[in-house]
């Protein structure tokens, strides 16, 4: 009759606002899956075209997820870029963490510091990328007073302050010149690697390893009580 196809219309009604106010539930899982491809997709168009002139779209097309879908992650490129340079530093800084606490001495520790640079090729050109997108969100970061905060607070809890305590440790057991400001060289040897791995982003014929192979003789030679 025609009061029970109303009925039945009625019914179906109720179950397609239901589905609009409750959108499907989506396992932890499935979101840290989803975020993996956003961030994998944007640091592939960072490097591609730069961070300033990639655009969110350009995430979407690479990575086929929705804009919607995306922002529901993130609140802007900005956000984007930290995440992902604070997932990467995270997981390295454990990494580096777990092989440091097995040396033994302060000297031992610096100079594994050192080799993982040393053993580094910047010219391949996954490196070449990370270096160009990180050194452009630094500029682009400038003009901004609390992307500047984050990243100077990114930078003293994952890199000075590692190599601080390292000296500070190597002070206390005798290895260390007491006149070393472990602050003071905890910048300068994030500074002199810094320069030379920016060296290589632009200069193909820059003699790397040559250059952090002096540097390293130098740093030690300096700290190191002889």
């Amino acid at each position: 009759s025609f009061l029970n196809v109303l009925h039945i219309i009625y019914n179906q009604l109720l179950i397609l606002k239901a589905e609009i106010i409750m959108p499907p539930i989506v396992s932890d899982d499935y979101k840290e899956k989803k975020k993996k491809e956003i961030l994998s997709s944007a640091f592939v168009c960072f490097a591609k075209k730069g961070f300033e002139v990639a655009t969110i779209n350009d995430i979407v097309e690479h990575s086929g997820i929705s804009k919607g879908a995306i922002y529901n992650y993130f609140q802007s490129k900005d956000d984007i870029y930290l995440e992902l340079m604070s997932t990467e530093t995270s997981q390295t800084y454990d990494e580096l963490n777990q092989e440091i606490s097995k040396k033994t001495s302060a000297i031992d520790k610096l100079n594994y510091l050192f080799d993982i640079y040393l053993d580094l090729n910047p010219f391949i050109e996954e490196n070449k990328a990370r270096f160009s997108v990180h050194l452009e969100f630094k500029l682009h970061s400038s003009r901004n007073k609390e992307l500047t905060e984050r990243l100077r607070n990114r930078r003293h809890k994952y890199f000075i302050s590692q190599i601080t305590d390292i000296l500070k440790d190597g002070k206390k057991s005798g290895e260390i010149k007491q006149d070393v400001n472990p602050e003071l060289f905890a910048d300068l040897f994030w500074s002199m690697v810094d320069g030379v791995v920016s060296q290589t982003i632009v200069y193909e014929d820059y003699p790397y390893h040559e250059v952090l192979k002096e540097i390293k003789k130098m740093f030690i030679l300096r700290v190191l009580v002889q």
